[in-house]
């Protein structure tokens, strides 16, 4: 579900430098939901209890945002921020001090769970200038195809 998802944000990445559509709109949506199948894929895995609980929340979070893409629920959307951001982040770290996946999809998912976070943080308070933000959400998009293309190869 990483590679969905990656694929997804960086052809909504592209799309949207192009020409601007609701077709944005639809694909932030599914690229969420990617995530949010994916985490919860995470969580039904074996692995700590601190790491599921950093997998849950991260799918909440993300489950959130999908919605909000979609919905107006912007009480809930500071919420789903805060918790796809600590999720995602702490994920990123229980993943690679773990290695749940291998090293190499450890390292690209620390480096993508870094991203996402710099992303939901200027969510919350403006402090990346535009074209930074572009190069993040590239990055977040590599990463997350990376992420998925390295943990579909065994150890």
């Amino acid at each position: 579900m990483f590679i969905v998802a990656g694929v997804l944000i960086l052809l909504e990445l592209l799309l949207s430098k192009v020409a601007a559509s609701t077709v944005d709109v639809w694909l932030t949506f599914f690229a969420y939901a990617a995530l949010t199948i994916a985490f919860v894929v995470l969580f039904l895995g074996r692995s700590s209890l601190i790491a599921r609980l950093a997998f849950i929340v991260a799918a909440v979070g993300w489950a959130i945002l999908a919605i909000a893409t979609v919905a107006t629920v912007a009480p809930l959307l500071t919420i789903g921020v805060i918790l796809a951001l600590v999720g995602t982040v702490v994920s990123g770290i229980m993943i690679f001090a773990r290695t749940l996946l291998s090293r190499s999809a450890s390292v690209a998912f620390l480096v993508a769970a870094i991203a996402a976070g710099l992303l939901l943080l200027s969510e919350l308070v403006a402090f990346l200038p535009a074209t930074l933000g572009v190069i993040l959400v590239a990055i977040f998009g590599i990463m997350l195809v990376v992420t998925g293309v390295l943990a579909g190869r065994r150890r």
